[in-house]
């Protein structure tokens, strides 16, 4: 048994003895002979948005600074010097967690990370993995150290498409690496571990950049390539490098189009790297026209936001998402990346104003409540902690909360949002639980890191909170998709150089989030919080979003002072946000004009989409459903007893309509018809007693038992009575 045991053994380093015989290092350079280029689409999948291709210069270690050299070695692999070219322990451990049925980990040493990104493919398999143990073992050999540095320094990848050490110093710092100082040698090393992500410049990852920056030159200290005095003056902040791409590429919208699909991708497992050097190709989900609909409307809708006119810290943002899939069709982030690099949509931010109240209301549809509910109308109340109008004895109350005009006592929820009613909307708020109207809002997409801070502040309701325009996009898109959301996303396909499917994406998607034990019909409740919305746009505060062909329903949002102001509105098929707020958190003034919701934005808002829509089917939301069942939290006052109207001219009370007669229409000549030398006291003397008062009962004697004067008898010339007509005797001929 032990023979068998050591023959198998024999023969296994026979084959590894082979393996490693069999294993060339192949020739330097090849990497540079198969530069490639990524390419970037609109979603038609043909026109491109942009190229982005290898940047590399090859030098000679000797023009690299020595502390340059070394903060890479304190970086990368400190016993870079010292080490037989491959770490045991690595190795070992990807084998591992390869057999354990992981994903196979990367090289450790500098000198295997040269056998893989110099000579080797990204492939994570064992084979591949002895490949590069047996060509880090041979350049060991055959390489002297200071040659495997040297090619080690000109293929790295740096991030912002820099190849190569002398490519990245131009590119952070527009400089060549012989002009380089510690610090900013030391920060070329640092983002060597996470190109793309460990950038000075990034917002998101600012923290960890400056973390790994530190521990390089704590790395360097230890290696005694810096002194602790340098170490002390460098640690304290991140040099000073250039700003993202300064070419063409990134030149206009495109920079915030590719930026924002390479942060997609890298979250989705592809990292700028791979997408590089594997020339991928990727088909965004951009509309070319809708993209320049929504530059047009952004800059040319409203005069003071041109961009050579829009005041300094004045942001405008638009997002627009299909209702039904997701898709981002269109974003404006700002006028030109190159010289602002901070999106105004997924890294921009406002307080979200009253545009935050659907999600209060669908909170209470989805609790069992109708849009019949009654809720408080009146400016200037004051709720206690149970959302009750405030009396003495009640504790401490709210402020007064004010309205932007007058609305009775009680409205309902239609109204309530239809005009935007703060106090409405405050006690709706306090009424269902502000914990569940957050619950409701990250259901539908919003981040829950911008509604915890104000869990226990009635505030909530108004917006208080701080959001994103790509957030309330695909927010509202969940109402208008019958309460299923679906993950905002700018990627439709990730194809390879031969145009074939590289790898399959996925994306969040709940369905019925509105649904509850109280309410199950989650369609029922975005087609109810839809047509509380439908009424900002045809009455309310959002008039001005109108569109000429088809129905849509928005919401109106200003915060306090005017600081942000926001549209976020949607047809059945796209769902669309525009801001514009004021980053210093000044009052938003334009061109002598206090900015309110309902102006601007929605002007920008119904510019857009009237681009947008063209060709597209007009189609209708759903009826209500009238979900739920009516709560009363404010009354109506009680209606005063009805009082008798006044009689109309030529009108006479009677008991079935009773009225109340002016006493001047019971004179006869003070009635319509009658002329002037009329005498109220001397009717027509051939009217008999009995018609007179009925006509005219207040007459003097006809409240009596006396005769009032009768009409003459005829004389004997006459042969017979004359009649007498004219309206001053009250009669006509007949």
């Amino acid at each position: 048994m032990l023979g068998v045991v050591a023959l198998g053994f024999l023969s296994f380093c026979t084959l590894i003895g082979v393996a490693y015989a069999m294993t060339p290092v192949p020739e330097a350079g090849n990497e540079d002979a198969t530069k490639t280029a990524a390419i970037f689409y609109y979603n038609d999948g043909k026109t491109e948005i942009g190229r982005v291709g290898t940047n590399r210069e090859l030098i000679e270690l000797d023009q690299i600074p020595k502390h340059v050299q070394e903060a890479v070695i304190a970086a990368e692999n400190r016993s870079f010097r010292s080490d037989p070219g491959f770490s045991v322990t690595g190795i070992g451990r990807a084998v591992w967690v390869n057999l354990r049925g992981g994903e196979m980990q990367g090289g450790s040493t500098i000198t295997q990370q040269l056998a893989k990104n110099y000579y080797l493919s990204d492939d994570r398999t064992m084979s591949r993995k002895f490949k590069e143990l047996f060509i880090s073992v041979k350049l060991g050999k055959e390489k002297g150290k200071e040659q495997i540095l040297q090619d080690y320094l000109n293929t790295i990848y740096f991030g912002r498409q820099a190849y190569g050490i002398q490519a990245a110093s131009k590119t952070y710092f527009n400089r060549p690496v012989e002009k380089l100082q510690p610090d900013q040698g030391a920060l070329l090393a640092a983002i060597i571990q996470r190109p793309g992500q460990l950038d000075p410049r990034s917002e998101d990852y600012a923290d960890e950049t400056l973390s790994r920056y530190r521990y390089v030159l704590d790395g360097m200290v230890k290696t005694g390539a810096l002194s602790q005095a340098d170490f002390q003056r460098y640690q304290a902040k991140l040099p000073l490098t250039r700003p993202l791409n300064t070419n063409g590429t990134f030149a206009g919208d495109k920079g915030y189009m590719i930026k924002r699909a390479m942060l997609e991708l890298d979250r989705q497992g592809i990292s700028e790297d791979e997408i590089i050097k594997n020339g991928l190709h990727i088909v965004t989900t951009f509309d070319k026209k809708k993209m320049a609909a929504a530059r047009e409307a952004a800059e040319k809708t409203i005069r003071a936001l041109h961009p050579k006119r829009i005041p300094k810290h004045v942001n405008v943002g638009i997002a627009s998402v299909e209702s039904k899939t997701g898709k981002v069709v269109a974003f404006y982030g700002g006028h030109d990346f190159l010289k602002h690099e901070y999106d105004n949509v997924w890294k921009g931010s406002a307080q979200a104003g009253s545009a935050m109240k659907p999600y209060v209301l669908a909170t209470a549809l989805k609790e069992g409540w109708s849009l019949r509910t009654l809720v408080e109308g009146r400016s200037g109340m004051k709720f206690n902690s149970e959302g009750d109008v405030w009396q003495p004895g009640d504790g401490d109350p709210t402020i007064p909360i004010p309205n932007g005009h007058q609305e009775p006592p009680a409205v309902d929820l239609v109204r309530a949002t239809q005009n935007s009613v703060n106090t409405a909307y405050v006690q709706l708020g306090m009424k269902v639980g502000l914990s569940d109207v957050i619950g409701t809002a990250e259901s539908a997409g919003i981040a829950g890191d911008r509604l915890a801070p104000h869990k226990h502040s009635y505030g909530l309701s108004l917006g208080i909170n701080s959001i994103r325009p790509i957030e309330q996009a695909a927010g509202y898109a969940t109402f208008a998709n019958g309460g299923t959301y679906i993950q905002p996303h700018v990627i439709e396909k990730v194809l390879s150089k031969d145009k074939r499917v590289y790898r399959t994406l996925t994306w969040t998607k709940k369905r019925n989030i509105f649904s509850s034990e109280t309410t199950p019909d989650s369609a029922g409740v975005a087609a109810d919080v839809t047509h509380a919305m439908r009424s900002v746009v045809t009455g309310g505060t959002g008039v001005a979003a109108a569109l000429p062909d088809r129905p849509v329903a928005g919401k109106t949002g200003t915060t306090d002072k005017n600081v942000a102001t926001w549209f976020v509105g949607y047809v059945p098929q796209m769902s669309t946000a525009v801001t514009i707020y004021n980053d210093e958190k000044k009052p938003l003034v334009l061109d002598g004009a206090v900015v309110q919701g309902g102006s601007y934005p929605a002007s920008v808002w119904r510019a857009y989409m009237l681009e947008a829509t063209k060709n597209m089917e007009a189609e209708q939301f759903p009826q209500p459903a009238y979900v739920g069942t009516q709560q009363r939290f404010a009354t109506l006052p009680k209606p005063k007893p009805s009082e008798t109207p006044e009689c109309r001219p030529n009108q006479q009370s009677t008991a079935e309509k009773p009225c109340k007669q002016n006493p001047d229409q019971t004179k006869p000549c003070r009635r319509p018809g009658f002329p002037r030398g009329c005498n109220d006291d001397q009717p027509p003397p051939e009217n008999p007693k009995q018609k007179w008062c009925e006509r005219f009962p207040n007459y003097p004697g006809c409240n009596d038992d006396e005769d009032p004067p009768g009409p003459p008898s005829p004389t004997p010339t006459d042969p017979e009575p004359r009649q007498r007509f004219g309206p001053q005797y009250g009669r006509a001929p007949e």
